[in-house]
């Protein structure tokens, strides 16, 4: 087997004897030494501004999706939302009127009692008046919209990495939405390492490889290969591998991935 120079501490998993005799298929050659990171690392924001009201999270805490995680005070966006939906009951009975004032002056029109310019104005009435009531309908979904954007949920069961509010906090995302929230999946984590060419092979995203940690080993899924090349000596990848958090693991840890020998 060709020795790989590499800066990664690496040792054979299967016995030399072995693999000389023909006796055990070269499945898994090398280990390279890397560390665990959080998955799918998220800052959330709110897109309207308001008041916090509540912050119902703490750093380090594990919510479920769905999980409240701040609600910005709702007395705003409630008022602006029934103002608007207050005026669509008249405006829809208006643009009923209308039409129905549209189709007895057609009717008077096809009958050569009625003239060209009151079936225009009549058709132009109706139109007004169901583009005004158009109008303020789709108002009336913006500040439901609004209203449903003052709260900040999970979007899928998630550790709690930071905090960045407080309860009485003025947000405004107008020029640059600040990050309230951060947090990153709970039940996965991503394990890198640095690998060269050589030592990353034929792998593919979705190939499975083993990730071995204080003596516990889980098979994870090559989630991402990022090059890393600063223009000068060799190029090198970031194998990232998407592996369930077992118990005790932590983002930070080092570990061990078990390399294929192609």
């Amino acid at each position: 087997m060709k020795q790989i120079e590499s800066g990664w501490m690496r040792r054979l998993t299967v016995p030399v004897a072995l693999l000389a005799a023909g006796l055990a298929g070269p499945v898994w050659a090398a280990e390279v030494e890397g560390q665990l990171n959080f998955a799918d690392r998220v800052a959330l924001s709110t897109p309207v501004a308001g008041v916090v009201e509540s912050v119902p999270v703490r750093a380090g805490e594990r919510v479920e999706a769905g999980a409240l995680l701040l609600a910005l005070d709702a007395t705003p966006f409630d008022q602006r939302h029934r103002m608007v939906a207050a005026q669509i009951e008249g405006l829809s009975l208006a643009a009923d009127e209308a039409a129905l004032d549209a189709e007895r002056v057609q009717a008077l029109y096809d009958r050569t009692v009625g003239s060209d310019s009151e079936r225009a104005l009549a058709v132009i009435a109706r139109e007004q008046a169901e583009g005004e009531r158009d109008r303020v309908r789709a108002q009336a979904a913006l500040r439901a919209w609004e209203r449903d954007q003052a709260r900040l949920e999970a979007p899928f069961d998630a550790q709690i990495l930071s905090v960045d509010a407080a309860v009485g906090e003025v947000v405004s995302p107008q020029l640059t939405p600040p990050t309230l929230i951060e947090i990153a999946r709970a039940d996965q984590l991503l394990a890198t390492a640095r690998v060269s060419a050589d030592e990353l092979g034929s792998l593919a995203l979705g190939d499975e490889i083993t990730v071995a940690q204080g003596g516990e080993r889980r098979t994870g899924t090559v989630d991402a290969i990022r090059v890393r090349s600063d223009g000068e000596g060799p190029v090198q990848y970031e194998l990232a591998v998407r592996v369930e958090r077992g118990d005790g693991w932590r983002a930070g840890q080092s570990v061990s991935l078990e390399l294929p020998d192609d």
